[in-house]
């Protein structure tokens, strides 16, 4: 907390757009109090970004908004690949592996507005328009920010943190002199946005047309998106006239007399920040990454780098962890978003090749690949899409394969049922901060034997998922002091497999002691704590041969999995690899001219 006679914020967010009002929301679920600048005088009315993935709706559950975000959406939508009279692959996903439908569109300004109103239940989270951060400054201990507000009447304010969401051409992030890294693609795109569509197939459709790649897709409310390449001398004030339009969306079995919302020329970007953060400054969204939209991923990274960021934010401003655990948000999040980028881009070499031979070539090789089943599926079922998986970062694993294959993954998230019989989505029951799954065929005694204090410092939750129809009732459990919860589900034997927002998995095995549950768990605490807080650790008895095999998981918040199986004591060295992590800079002068 500043001694300073500035107004004090812990986290001011410079921009409100998707990713700085979804960071404000997600640091109001914390409790964490927070500023969002931005330098226009309202939210954006130009529907820019349209794809919502599984993960993106996820991190809107992990704000509490989902419901409303799904009301506005066009939820669950497929995609066609055409190329002349043949369809090169049709993407139709039937899995719900994170509890949502994989492909959805909405409206940008709708999903600000949710989000925008979503901040009103957060009295500690302020939002303020016509504000432009122009300087900052670091000190050893915050960042003094200086904003130009309405009436040319210039602030200072201080805060722990500065998160810079200003956008792809972050004045923040130029300030600080950090580079992007990648390419600009030489062509430009035509991109329209039109009003009562009539055709009500929810297919995005990629025409592979060498003569003229294009992209039609369909959005909310009878809306429609129409992209299309610019060809080598077509000038971009020609190819804004109405007439013009009309004539490319009859081209590509539009209507004859579409009802034009929009119309601009966009050139794509394929780059990565080459760090995410300096000092006590983070890069998020745009800001961080840009992305060619043939995958739709430019919206939901931001959103995965907000939930990444957030509840680290969350344990280092109150205490609960070392401001070393920071660092790990550039090493996670740059990893997954440059597999993102290489995503989109293969996919939008395939829209957008204008010469025929390699054209033809591509065609022959989705013919080829149309013939073998298990080929076409991963195709149809999205499977080319990369899962989030972090290989560096905040994890813990030994050297068995299990622990490998699973770990830096995401959980699933299947629906469940309670002890109260009520249907719901595991990450409701989790909550937002740590908890600790057991999968075990007699809940009472799940977590019997974990005594240990260091539950209570992590205010760990403790959720047992049962296999069995009937569900014990949560005053049944021993654990009084903890916060227990019974889940059930008939198809739990496919749990643990993968992992989700932020998790560890753990092989089934019969435990030996349980005193070997903490000593996996220490590393991980006393890296977050710094070793700071003494850890008291009862020993229990070893426990019966007969004892029921069981799976127990090691949940963090949202986005990575930690892989530790309990029976494996990791050496005393992990603790010291985490404590070496060097603080951020302790100081650092910095100015910036505002970004239009």
């Amino acid at each position: 907390m500043s001694t300073s006679s500035l107004p004090y914020f812990s986290v001011i967010i410079a921009g409100a757009g998707p990713t700085g009002l979804a960071m404000g929301n997600l640091l109001g679920m914390f409790g964490i109090d927070a500023i969002i600048l931005e330098q226009n005088a309202g939210l954006s009315d130009c529907p820019k970004a349209i794809a919502m993935d599984d993960e993106g709706l996820r991190v809107c559950q992990a704000m509490g908004l989902h419901h409303s975000v799904i009301e506005h959406l066009l939820y669950d939508i497929d995609a066609h690949y055409i190329s002349g009279k043949y369809y090169l692959a049709r993407v139709a996903p039937t899995s719900k592996r994170n509890g949502f439908s994989l492909i959805s569109t909405f409206h940008q300004p709708t999903l600000e507005t949710i989000f925008c109103n979503g901040l009103q239940r957060f009295p500690g989270v302020a939002l303020q328009f016509q504000h432009t951060v122009e300087t900052f400054e670091q000190t050893g201990d915050s960042v003094i920010v200086t904003v130009r507000a309405p009436g040319n009447v210039v602030k200072r304010i201080e805060c722990a943190y500065l998160l810079a969401c200003d956008g792809g051409k972050s004045g923040i992030r130029r300030a600080l002199n950090i580079p992007m890294l990648g390419s600009t693609y030489a062509q430009k795109w035509l991109v329209i946005d039109t009003l009562d569509d009539r055709d009500p197939s929810p297919i995005a459709k990629f025409f592979c047309n060498p003569s003229r790649p294009a992209v039609t897709v369909p959005a909310p409310d009878s809306a429609r998106r129409w992209e299309f390449m610019l060809l080598p001398g077509e000038q971009e004030s020609d190819m804004l006239q109405q007439e013009r339009i009309h004539s490319l969306i009859r081209q590509v079995g539009g209507p004859s007399n579409p009802h034009i919302a929009r119309s601009a020329i966009y050139t794509f970007h394929a780059s990565l920040a080459a760090h995410f953060s300096q000092g006590r400054v983070f890069l998020l969204g745009d800001a961080a990454h840009m992305l060619p939209p043939f995958g739709g991923q430019g919206l939901n990274c931001g959103l995965r780098d907000a939930h990444n960021l957030s509840w680290k934010l969350r344990l280092v401003l109150q205490g609960l962890a070392a401001p070393a655990l920071l660092s790990t948000y550039s090493i996670e999040r740059s990893a997954h978003t440059a597999q993102m980028i290489q995503l989109s881009t293969f996919l939008g070499n395939i829209v957008m090749s204008t010469s025929k031979p390699l054209a033809f070539l591509r065609d022959s090789i989705f013919h080829t690949i149309n013939t073998i089943p298990a080929v076409r599926n991963h195709f149809t079922e999205a499977r080319i899409k990369p899962q989030p998986r972090y290989k560096k970062g905040l994890m813990l694993a030994d050297n068995t394969r299990e622990s490998k294959a699973m770990t830096g993954t995401m959980l699933p998230q299947p629906e469940i049922s309670t002890t109260e019989g009520n249907k719901t989505l595991l990450d409701n029951a989790l909550g937002p901060g740590f908890a600790l799954l057991c999968l075990h065929d007699d809940p009472r005694r799940a977590f019997a034997s974990l005594k240990a204090d260091i539950w209570r410092r992590l205010d760990v939750r403790f959720v047992a998922i049962s296999c069995r129809d009937t569900l014990h009732r949560v005053h049944d459990f021993p654990l009084k002091q903890q916060k227990l919860f019974v889940l059930g589900n008939r198809n739990s034997s496919y749990w643990f497999v993968p992992t989700a927002i932020s998790w560890a998995y753990f092989k089934s095995t019969r435990l030996k002691y349980s005193r070997r549950v903490y000593k996996t768990i220490l590393p991980l605490f006393r890296a977050l704590r710094s070793l700071t807080m003494p850890i008291t650790i009862i020993p229990t008895p070893m426990m019966p041969k007969n004892r029921p095999r069981l799976s127990i998981a090691w949940a963090i918040p949202l986005a990575h999995s930690s892989a530790i199986p309990p029976n494996t004591a990791l050496p005393q060295s992990l603790c010291s690899y985490w404590l070496a992590r060097r603080s951020p800079p302790a100081q650092a002068q910095t100015g910036l001219r505002s970004s239009a």
